[in-house]
């Protein structure tokens, strides 16, 4: 039998054990059409049933009731059958009836984005029969659980609960009821047990919505002052004509959103609610008025916004996934013994992993990581502290460029450079296409070194160019007002004409955060490996008339630090821009390349723009507000496991053999080939001009510095043993604790070799750092020309993994090829020994009621028994590691993009 959400009509039978009937529910969706068509096909039913006393549930959520057909005066009355899932890492899936829902992951959460999905679910019309989707606290909430619900609607979320069945009996009337019924509106019940309702932020902030009613001087109350559009994740979702849908939202987290408080140990959900109509209850019960009130929004389908999805009716057919949450932070604070680092954010998201695995009992060490930028990890390594062990202010640090030879970290405590990680900087973008264009996501963007250089330099001035009524900036006034409107672009962006933006008064500017970090050098000499980059930025003008902004003209690159040029001031009597420097205005400056992701994740821009105070006073700069869906257009510098964690898309950027490359971690590993081993130093480099045409020019390696003099013996075995650590079982790909996650290319066997020679040096405190071999790519025959299709960007969820080495009484047993999956495979006989464990199987869960379960179960059962028995003897074999057909297995699934 259909789904509600697809059929004119629903029709659930149940023949219950030992019944002389047939229980069957008729919910016509369409009541004047359908009804005949009901009639006839439960008229079939009854007739195929027979007297077989066999019980199943019914197909459908929602409501039962031993009627021939639906009748007005009689309408059903729903219960609650809700759908609940467990935590997942992968993919899991709800299912009722025809209808399902799916979440892209829900277990081991940080702030990290949470695909929603759904098939078989009614059209939405207008914005009729849409889907709620939220944040919930508790693995059963409440409807008051649901994180500013309220808002999620037209405010103040109102829906006439008197006039459904089951009649809401809740207190939270948003008025005293009347002849018309009884409109409710829901708070939202903060961690602390107080409560908080819907609210017009513009004209009544904080006020409360139960007007008239008395509850708001009997109840515990507060305001809200975490409700941002950082951290407003509730969405609605609409349906095609084919009843699919999606929506991309997030999950919070404690440290953002405190009122709703999701950690490792306060369970939260991600409720998903399909609004849909359902008859209003008889003019006997709630009287003629109401009855007519109800029947008029009926008609019209207001009772199908969204705002009603706390009708009771609606709530019931919810479909609940229980989220779990990694644990914050990366520090181990049950433990004194830890190696503590400081440094990039490149290896972030992988420590957020590292940390609680070695944190465990087991573990020889723990291990403690505070983000920081590279030069001042650097220079902690220098600094002097008479209190601490070695007596310097830290002993370990993730860099990916080395501390200079004339510093004293070099000549005093001799440091050696450990490869922990390869990832890269990536420019990530959340921008759409106009709905002239069809709307939805733009699903490409290619930049070049030149482009890139534009967008740095300001020279995109927005409205103040020639041409226009407003005042000219004098350093970029002939240049186009944006990056759409560069012919440039359009150049390598076709389409771009067509994408939302196109008209902005702002001139495009990326976020990027103004600090000294080696992720800008490593950005610039990209650029500056460009001739006609660095042309550009020394004066000279493209082909199409552009130049460099002039503050930026002969701006030096390489360079590790950003800095704002351009302060030109708009003129007096030009409005509320009058004394602002635009330019300042609109950059968008993040304090880190989490929230660079993290500003495309919410579609909510760094940058400001003049705001006069309703209550009177001079005019500020203020965050400018969320961009709409629909009407996005976001470039951001991050990192590539950023862009991953927060699910948004990656630039192609140009490399030096002109071809546009995303990253992936065939791409990353292309751009190892042609690296340089600097003996002065013991790190590798990255050669842009060397690179293999499929490698990702963003493409940079991670090292732990430690020091091979003046540490400890206690304090340098801490360092040896996680450097090993690191380098081995911390290379293995997945999205458990102690595993390497999306956005992470694992280390190559050279590097894996390096590693464990630092390890011996650092254990030894030799003074003597080992010097790389020349190449970080084993020297095997050429890797594939033909990379398979299904390298592409952001494919969450992949739970591949890649092999490690063996360990021999503590250093890793070298090996001669990279354990990345989906990178080429150049030797598979120098491939390293599978590590136990290392391979885990890639399943979808799927939870819920399953279609036809009742006709085939028995058969599927037979068949399943009958498979068992066949293939016990293979499942013994595969489980056991090292066998070889699990070795060949494992084969098969080391193949993984990101």
């Amino acid at each position: 039998m259909g789904s509600e959400h697809r059929d004119p009509a629903t029709i659930d039978c149940v023949v219950r054990p030992g019944a002389e009937y047939l229980e069957v529910n008729v919910r016509l969706i369409r009541r004047r059409r359908s009804r005949g068509a009901a009639l006839v096909l439960v008229a079939i039913m009854v007739a195929l049933s027979g007297t077989s006393a066999l019980a199943a549930p019914p197909r459908e959520a929602g409501t039962r009731a031993v009627v021939a057909a639906d009748d007005p005066e009689n309408p059903p009355v729903p219960v609650d059958e809700a759908l609940v899932a467990e935590p997942s890492s992968t993919k899991v899936t709800l299912t009722r009836g025809n209808s399902a829902v799916s979440v892209s992951r829900t277990g081991g959460l940080t702030r990290q984005s949470l695909n929603v999905s759904w098939t078989g679910m009614t059209p939405t019309e207008a914005t009729s029969f849409p889907m709620a989707v939220m944040q919930c606290r508790g693995f059963a909430p409440t409807r008051e659980d649901c994180w500013m619900s309220s808002e999620i609607g037209n405010w103040p979320g109102a829906y006439r609960g008197s006039s459904y069945a089951p009649k809401e009996t809740s207190q939270w009337q948003l008025f005293p009821g009347n002849e018309t019924g009884t409109l409710y509106t829901l708070p939202f019940r903060k961690k602390d047990g107080t409560y908080h309702t819907a609210h017009n932020p513009e004209l009544e902030p904080d006020v409360l919505g139960w007007m008239g009613t008395g509850l708001s001087e009997v109840l515990p109350t507060s305001s809200i002052d975490d409700y941002t559009p950082g951290t407003a994740n509730q969405r609605v979702g609409f349906t095609r004509p084919n009843g699919t849908g999606e929506v991309q939202t997030w999950a919070n987290t404690k440290a953002e959103n405190a009122s709703l408080g999701c950690t490792q140990n306060v369970p939260c959900s991600l409720v998903i609610v399909p609004i849909t109509q359902h008859p209003c209850l008889p003019a006997s019960v709630i009287g003629e008025t109401e009855r007519e009130y109800c029947a008029s929004e009926s008609e019209f389908k207001v009772d199908a916004q969204v705002n009603y999805w706390p009708l009771l009716a609606n709530w019931y057919q919810r479909y609940v996934f229980k989220l779990s949450f990694a644990p914050p932070g990366s520090l181990c604070l049950d433990r004194s013994d830890s190696a503590k680092f400081i440094g990039s954010e490149l290896m972030a998201e992988a420590m957020r992993r590292w940390v609680p695995a070695r944190c465990a009992k087991s573990s020889p060490s723990s291990l403690d990581f505070t983000r920081g930028w590279e030069p001042e990890s650097r220079r902690q390594l220098s600094q002097t502290d008479p209190l601490a062990p070695s007596g310097y202010e830290s002993d370990g640090a993730i860099v990916t460029e080395p501390s200079a030879s004339d510093e004293r970290v070099v000549e005093k405590r001799k440091p050696a450079y450990a490869p922990v990680g390869i990832s890269g900087f990536a420019i990530g973008y959340n921008w759409d296409k106009s709905e002239d264009a069809g709307g939805g996501q733009v699903p490409e963007i290619k930049l070049n070194q030149r482009l890139v250089a534009k967008l740095l330099t300001q020279s995109y001035p927005g409205k103040y160019r020639v041409g226009g009524t407003d005042p000219v900036n004098p350093n970029a006034g002939t240049n186009p007002p944006n990056l759409l409107n560069d012919p440039e672009f359009q150049q390598l962006n076709p389409d771009a004409r067509t994408w939302t933006g196109l008209t902005s008064a702002q001139g495009t500017q990326m976020v990027v955060p103004p600090f000294k970090t080696d992720v800008l050098l490593a950005l610039t000499r990209w650029i500056w490996a460009d001739p006609s980059a660095r042309a550009f930025v020394q004066g000279k003008t493209d082909q199409w008339g552009m130049t460099v902004n002039k503050t930026y003209k002969g701006w030096l690159m390489p360079r590790d630090e950003y800095q704002l040029n351009d302060g030109w001031k708009v003129p007096a009597d030009q409005g509320v821009y009058s004394f602002f420097a635009p330019q300042e205005l609109w950059s968008q400056a993040s304090n880190s390349w989490s929230q660079a992701a993290d500003v495309l994740l919410t579609a909510w821009p760094l940058s400001q723009a003049p705001s006069l105070p309703t209550t009177g006073g001079p005019i500020v700069p203020k965050r400018e507000e969320a961009q709409k869906t629909g009407f996005r257009n976001l470039l951001a510098l991050t990192t590539t496991s950023e862009l991953e964690k927060s699910g948004m898309s990656s630039v192609k950027l140009q490399n030096s053999a002109g071809e546009f490359v995303a990253p992936t971690t065939d791409s990353m590993s292309y751009a190892l080939d042609g690296a340089t081993a600097d003996k002065a130093t013991g790190v590798w480099r990255i050669d842009q001009a060397k690179m293999d045409k499929r490698g990702y020019p963003g493409t940079m390696i991670s090292y732990a510095e430690v020091p091979t003099a003046t540490l400890k013996p206690t304090e340098a075995t801490r360092y040896a043993d996680t450097i090993q650590w690191l380098a081995t079982e911390g290379q293995l790909y997945g999205q458990e604790a102690g595993e390497l996650p999306a956005g992470y290319l694992a280390l190559t066997g050279p590097m894996q070799d390096q590693a464990a020679a630092v390890a011996l040096a650092v254990r030894n405190q030799t003074g003597t750092p080992p010097i790389p071999p020349d190449d970080p790519v084993p020297d095997t025959p050429n890797p594939t020309t033909n990379p398979p299709a299904s390298q592409a960007p952001n494919q969450n969820g992949n739970n591949n993994q890649p092999t490690a080495p063996n360990s021999n009484n503590g250093v890793p047993t070298p090996s001669g090829a990279p354990t990345t999956p989906g990178a080429p495979t150049p030797n598979p006989t120098k491939a390293p020994p599978l590590a136990s464990g290392s391979i885990k199987p890639v399943s979808q869960v799927t939870q819920g009621e399953s279609l036809g379960w009742l006709a085939w179960g028995i058969p599927a059962l037979l068949v399943a028994g009958l498979a068992a028995g066949v293939a016990s003897p293979g499942i013994r074999i595969i489980a056991q590691p090292g066998h070889p057909v699990r070795r060949a297995l494992a084969g098969l699934f080391r193949r993984r993009n990101f």
